[in-house]
């Protein structure tokens, strides 16, 4: 990209994150919403909420937010390569109905992945693999790594990664299949899991702690004082999910998993929350 181009996409980039602040409903007042200084602020694939969603471009952003933690999707495609995306399609992406899974590396990498965002700010932004994240940041951050998709040599896979780039410090491994987890603790006693579920129960808690998590993380919406309490029982953090994709419901929910007292939760605006 020339300087004249780089310099008008910023330039245009600024005035939309300006109008987006301004026409939301939100109380500008009230951000950044200020939260403990060992709070996980996790960036939700990225900067979600101004680029597209597990691209390069959405994690660079969140990086010069000063985000020190990324959350991402796994999946497998067909020749083992672990890429980036979080729906089972391509569907919302603006490239038909056919699994990510279905797909080679060489033809999702070929793809257009920002477009359906902004064909102005992001056409040409391209899927990324998981060893192309690690390449790029390596020890610079840390990851939140979910487990997506039907296969089940995912697990086995995104373990080889963290061990090539020696990151098992920096990543957390999460999924809403407690088969993947599972899997995945079968593989390695040491590497810190996530369980993603709706609410904390002593059901949840029970299965929990047969697989030693380090996490688990029920929805923004639901979670109380009460259930972290319960959770901390079996897992070392309660770490929220699901920040309301409206803008002007974010403060409600950042406020309702600080106070239920969690130890951090994914978010798309990044930058309205500092420690």
């Amino acid at each position: 990209m020339d300087g004249y181009n780089y310099l008008t996409k910023r330039c245009f980039l600024r005035k939309q994150l300006k109008r987006k602040a301004l026409y939301t409903l939100v109380d500008i007042s009230m951000i950044p919403i200020t939260v403990p200084y060992n709070f996980r602020i996790i960036a939700h694939r990225g900067a979600s909420a101004y680029a597209p969603e597990n691209t390069m471009a959405a994690f660079d952003l969140a990086v010069n937010m000063g985000i020190t933690e990324i959350e991402t999707d796994t999946q497998l495609c067909t020749d083992g390569t672990v890429v980036l995306c979080h729906d089972p399609t391509l569907e919302r992406y603006g490239h038909g109905t056919k699994l990510i899974e279905d797909h080679s590396v060489s033809e999702l990498l070929s793809l257009d992945m920002g477009s359906w965002f902004s064909p102005f700010l992001y056409s040409g932004e391209t899927m990324v693999t998981l060893y192309d994240l690690f390449s790029q940041y390596r020890d610079k951050i840390n990851y939140h790594i979910e487990l997506k998709g039907e296969s089940t040599d995912l697990p086995k896979k995104v373990l080889e990664h963290i061990h090539k780039f020696e990151l098992s410090d920096f990543c957390i491994v999460t999924s809403f299949s407690y088969e993947s987890l599972k899997q995945m603790r079968s593989l390695t006693r040491d590497l810190r899991l996530g369980w993603l579920v709706n609410s904390i129960d002593s059901d949840i808690c029970n299965r929990a702690e047969k697989l030693d998590l380090f996490q688990l993380c029920p929805h923004a919406d639901v979670v109380t004082p009460e259930m972290v309490k319960l959770g901390k029982t079996v897992a070392y953090e309660i770490r929220a999910w699901g920040i309301s994709d409206q803008p002007e419901k974010v403060e409600k929910s950042v406020q309702q998993v600080i106070d239920s007292g969690c130890d951090g939760m994914t978010i798309n605006w990044p930058d309205w929350v500092v420690h």
